[in-house]
């Protein structure tokens, strides 16, 4: 073992996101009938409520097999880590248990939902995952406070970027107003048959109330309401589409680019099957069979963009995988899953985290394309479904109605935008040729960042 002492930045870090990521999760399936006007008690009771962290029973199954094949491996391969290994034990044995919690312990299914206390075991498996944060940090001491560094070093230069912090703020901006919809408006605007008196069709933006500010729809609805509530689905399809996109692109890149002879061919014509398939038709085949339902869609946009992301890692790869460091591991003995998870990985995660963040774009773009064309799911509002109505409705060719065509349309060119300029930003955080911009006195701005005092709080 080592000194057993975590770096007390580590430490902090552990504190502070540990409740900011309970708060997030909590938020995400925060109940919709719960609005400020309902009062203090019942709005805060909604963090207890059976609804938050629903997710389907399948999904805690898969988790909890994966967490104990996992701990059970680390027990057998690594005995200085015991106690992390057990936490990983612990953890699927929770999952496990709120699985079977969410199945029903009298009529099983693999889709339920039935636990009233999802938030509770959520909340036992996050605390969890910050003691073996912990343990990990007391473990490898070293190498948890070398990944501190590197993170305040990737932030200080990040943020000498101008165009990287615009696009940081908007997207702050945007996910906010996804993350606190429940709050910032009541849902049943959003709903035709709720027991609210709509508006007038088309009525006008008015600054006296403020579910006015973009005017009314065809059904006399708050198009602001729908503007907020529909940035929550658009935000999470994309990004939770990049996610899968990501992890299989990744994987496939790094299969293909360190195989040679067949198999990485193999693997290359299959890529280059997916690379050529017009990606709009072949997603409107599927989504015209498989159903209208942002699930479905969240599968076509990965389905259809992974093979992209496959072909970037592979070319990083290639590079990779003839360096020394991993000649020496081959010689020494180390077998080509560990070389590909130990050397591979690592290096090129940076460039994985940089086409993510240009990929959560296409892929928000895309879902709005899909709702547009009516392929979304119709009964939940995207601002892609929300142009849809404005177009199907009419609404283009009467004047009052032009905020309820031109917010959502905004919306997805500042998200797309954000994203935009914080890959570009990633891009010089990664490469340092393109760090090498000099001022008229010779001192790059992004050497300034770093050799300055670091006056600004952790």
């Amino acid at each position: 073992m080592n000194n057993r002492r975590i770096p007390p930045r580590l430490k902090r870090w552990i504190f502070i996101w540990t409740p900011v990521v309970w708060i997030v999760l909590a938020l995400l399936l925060f109940p919709k009938d719960r609005p400020v006007s309902s009062g203090f008690v019942h709005v805060m009771g909604g963090f207890v409520d059976k609804r938050i962290a629903s997710y389907p029973a399948w999904t805690l199954w898969l988790a909890a097999i994966a967490l104990v094949v996992v701990g059970v491996l680390g027990l057998r391969a690594h005995k200085k880590s015991f106690r992390m290994q057990l936490t990983v034990l612990a953890m699927g044995i929770v999952a496990a248990v709120w699985g079977s919690a969410q199945m029903g312990f009298t009529q099983f299914t693999l889709g339920g939902r039935g636990s009233s206390y999802s938030w509770f075991f959520q909340t036992v498996l996050l605390v969890l995952a910050a003691v073996l944060v912990w343990f990990w940090g007391t473990d490898h001491a070293e190498r948890a406070e070398l990944m501190v560094w590197n993170t305040r070093e990737v932030w200080r230069i990040y943020r000498a970027n101008w165009q990287g912090i615009v696009g940081l703020v908007i997207l702050l901006f945007f996910s906010a107003m996804a993350l606190l919809a429940p709050f910032l408006v009541n849902h049943a605007w959003v709903s035709a048959n709720a027991a609210i008196t709509p508006h007038s069709p088309f009525s006008p933006p008015s600054f006296h109330n403020y579910l006015l500010w973009f005017g009314s729809d065809e059904s006399g609805l708050s198009v602001f309401a729908e503007f907020v509530w529909s940035s929550r689905i658009s935000l999470f399809v994309g990004i939770l589409a990049t996610i899968i996109t990501t992890v299989v692109g990744t994987g496939a890149g790094i299969f293909t680019g360190y195989y040679a002879g067949w198999i990485g061919e193999l693997g290359m014509r299959i890529v280059d099957v997916f690379l050529v398939l017009p990606w709009l038709p072949f997603a409107m085949v599927l989504a015209a069979a498989w159903g209208q339902n942002y699930a479905i869609i969240i599968l076509i946009i990965a389905f259809t963009s992974w093979a992209g992301t496959a072909r970037l890692v592979r070319a990083q790869v290639l590079s990779v995988k003839e360096e020394p460091f991993v000649e020496r591991a081959r010689a020494i003995g180390s077998g080509d899953a560990h070389i590909m998870r130990k050397h591979i990985l690592p290096n090129v995660m940076p460039l994985v985290f940089a086409n993510a963040v240009l990929t959560v774009a296409i892929a928000v773009f895309s879902e709005t394309t899909l709702s547009f064309l009516g392929l979304g799911d119709p009964l939940n509002f995207s601002w892609g479904t929300m142009l849809e109505h404005v177009f199907d409705q009419g609404a283009t060719t009467v004047p009052s109605a032009t905020a309820y065509l031109f917010a959502p349309g905004i919306a997805v060119v500042l998200i797309v935008l954000a994203f935009n300029l914080i890959g570009a930003a990633f891009d010089e955080v990664i490469d340092p040729k393109l760090r090498k911009r000099e001022h008229s006195s010779g001192q790059s701005r992004f050497t300034e960042a770093i050799t300055a005092p670091d006056t600004a709080a952790d």
